[in-house]
């Protein structure tokens, strides 16, 4: 019997009940993870790391009690998914209660020019795929899960609207530019951590990171119009307003490092409208140019001595 075989019928299941049950199921989850002790709970403590590094203008209080509504609002985005990939379409669909430049990107989308759409992990961004497919036909790259049946389900449920899953691998790459080469649309998320030294050190909340350079290479060599795609909850789960705006800065770079730090400036917009709903329990700052940082592993006596008022720099969590 496989590991985890379950999973993929307790989210089928899970999905089925009605959207502010599985919202509150998350939520409670999140929460008894917002305070349980630090020594416990590794996704807590990755949360407020990632926290305090970002925002270095908040105390201590100030960021724990981030921390634990982004815990609260992380346990209900991955809850609401189940019905997004469960329901009908036109069920999950009806939970965005406002939508703006889909006139913008309906335009992009007819021009002989191709779309490239750059999303990220906030609050319910599966809505936004559906969405993106309802305007036309799009070519979405994705990371397949170890889960054969998990990465199914999930294929399936985004792929209702019209849009073409690829994996994130060197087929999934070639199949990306040919569509932007035929002036089709691709969408990705960008706020990723991509492998490979052809990913250049980009800097994100003020840390250089790792930065999918595949995303450069599209828009250097094919010109597409770009947008960003994302989404916030405003008053519960069914009340999620999404955005397509356009990318000047992003399409108008003429360097890979121009390109990639007018996207990270554009990302970092994204996530301060709702920092709470973003996907904060990720190791996203694990590498620097000069190799690995220390903030994970050594999260416990860092958040110690940041509780203690210590000096965020020289805890090495503020670049010099």
């Amino acid at each position: 019997m496989k590991r985890g075989f379950w999973l993929p019928w307790l989210m089928r299941g899970l999905g089925m009940l009605p959207v502010t049950w599985v919202s509150a199921v998350g939520a409670a989850l999140g929460w008894l993870l917002g305070v349980a002790p630090l020594r416990l709970a590794s996704a807590r403590r990755l949360v407020l790391i990632n926290l305090l590094a970002c925002y270095p203008e908040l105390s201590w209080r100030e960021c724990k009690r981030m921390a634990r509504r982004s815990l609260m609002e992380t346990g209900r985005t991955m809850a609401e998914f189940t019905t997004v990939w469960a329901q009908p379409v036109d069920h999950a669909l009806a939970r965005i209660s406002h939508a703006r430049g889909l006139d913008q990107l309906r335009a992009a989308i007819a021009s002989p020019r191709p779309v490239l759409i750059l999303s990220l992990h906030l609050s319910s961004w599966e809505l936004v795929n559906l969405l993106l497919g309802r305007q036309g036909p799009a070519v979405v790259m994705y990371k397949p899960d170890d889960n054969p049946q998990l990465t199914e389900l999930v294929r399936r449920g985004r792929e209702r609207t019209g849009c073409r899953l690829v994996p994130a691998t060197h087929s999934g790459v070639k199949v990306a530019l040919e569509t932007q080469r035929a002036g089709g649309t691709v969408a990705i998320l960008a706020d990723h951590h991509p492998t490979g030294a052809n990913n250049p050190f980009v800097p994100f909340f003020g840390h250089p990171v790792r930065t999918p350079g595949l995303i450069s290479k599209l828009v250097l060599r094919h010109r597409p119009h770009v947008f960003f795609a994302s989404c916030w909850r405003r008053h519960g789960p069914r009340d999620v307003r999404v955005i397509f705006e356009q990318a000047p800065d992003v399409e108008n770079g003429d360097t890979e490092q121009s390109v990639l730090t007018a996207m990270n400036q554009g990302l970092e917009t994204c996530i301060n409208r709702a920092p709470e709903q973003y996907h904060w329990p990720y190791k996203r700052f694990r590498w620097t140019p000069d190799g690995a940082r220390n903030w994970y592993r050594h999260s416990p006596q860092i958040l110690a001595r940041a509780r203690r008022d210590a000096d965020r720099e020289r805890l090495g969590l503020v670049s010099r």
